[in-house]
């Protein structure tokens, strides 16, 4: 299945940026709550991000060591659209037990990758949204490294058609629209590819990306 292919900013931890990625056209703006990453943003701080967005924006919330019970919390605090749950751990029935926010699953393949496991989590868990990201062992995600084109390529072939598959890892303005052909993802998501530094954006390269991922779909 085709899709208009969505856009996600992640590692979002200033105001500012936050402004500037809804002017250029952001779907989704990311806010990752894990106590490991250099993006990390403290709840308080990104609910007063999120009361002054404009309409439209959706807003994630990345969860690598939280409990589904903070999870929930931390979702009705900030008013996240979106619970991204990116570490291997949780299980069908954490993912079924969100219940302020829609649930985003995370794998990070490696070669051998069943895409079956993904097929059976979204069985048991009634979650139809999975994102993609690179396989580095000591980071759970935003470290800029890509998914292997040829992997990407197979596991979005393999995707069931109720399945939304988001495409992340090492993406930026020069490699998305390729990335974008090759996967016809329903989304991408970036963080380090629009950075000055970890978790500071860089204006002119989020325009560029989402400019990047606009021209992908002529």
């Amino acid at each position: 299945m085709r899709f208009m292919t969505k856009i996600k900013i992640c590692g979002i931890t200033r105001l500012q940026d936050a402004l500037e990625a809804s002017r250029a056209g952001v779907d989704c703006l990311g806010f990752n709550f894990s106590s490991i990453s250099p993006r990390m943003i403290d709840p308080e701080v990104a609910k007063k991000i999120i009361e002054k967005l404009p309409p439209f924006i959706q807003c994630a919330g990345i969860f690598v060591d939280h409990s589904p019970a903070d999870i929930n919390a931390i979702c009705r605090f900030c008013k996240l659209d979106v619970a991204q749950l990116h570490n291997e751990h949780y299980s069908a029935k954490d993912a079924r037990s969100i219940a302020n926010a829609k649930v985003i699953k995370v794998y990070r393949p490696q070669e051998d990758f069943a895409v079956a496991e993904v097929l059976d989590f979204a069985k048991e868990s009634g979650i139809t949204t999975f994102l993609f990201d690179a396989y580095q062992a000591e980071m759970p995600g935003g470290t800029g490294q890509r998914i292997k084109v040829s992997l990407a390529s197979r596991i979005f072939n393999e995707l069931d058609s109720s399945c939304f598959g988001i495409l992340a890892g090492g993406l930026n303005n020069s490699n998305v629209g390729d990335a974008i052909r090759n996967t016809h993802p329903y989304a991408v998501d970036t963080a380090s590819g629009v950075e000055s530094a970890p978790g500071i954006k860089d204006f002119v390269k989020i325009k560029t990306f989402i400019n990047a991922v606009h021209e992908s779909r002529e």
